[in-house]
């Protein structure tokens, strides 16, 4: 599977675990839109940023280190309100809130982003 495979792929296993959760959601119809899709949550819409990875912990590790931005993007939080990262070695998503300063992030079950694992409740 080719990098745009899997951020594909990656947007639509997102999409359906919120419809799973109830939660409606749209994708732009333009693939220039900074945001991959926005979830609407009943009192609020959230502008989220799809990201996918299938890097595993080196060495000695138990997180895996994700990038999120790169020289093409800008997601500033007037962009971007969360991000969803889906790890193929968790199996799972992470989803956070922008802060908008964050060029990557650890993941893994055990450390200070744990609580961002599958955390579908946006908080």
């Amino acid at each position: 599977m080719d990098n745009n495979q899997r951020g594909c792929l990656g947007e639509y296993l997102f999409a359906t675990e919120c419809i799973k959760r109830n939660y409606q959601v749209s994708f732009p119809l333009l693939d220039s839109s900074v945001y991959d899709c926005i979830v609407d949550i009943g009192d609020q819409l959230i502008k989220v940023q799809v990201k996918s990875t299938n890097k595993t912990p080196l060495p000695n590790r138990s997180s895996v280190h994700c990038v999120l931005h790169n020289s093409k993007s800008n997601y500033t939080i007037d962009k971007i309100d969360y991000f969803a990262v889906w790890v193929d070695y968790f199996n799972g998503f992470f989803i956070f809130k922008n802060e908008g300063e964050m060029q990557s992030i650890r993941l893994s079950l055990t450390g200070k982003n744990s609580k961002f694992f599958n955390n579908f409740a946006f908080d």
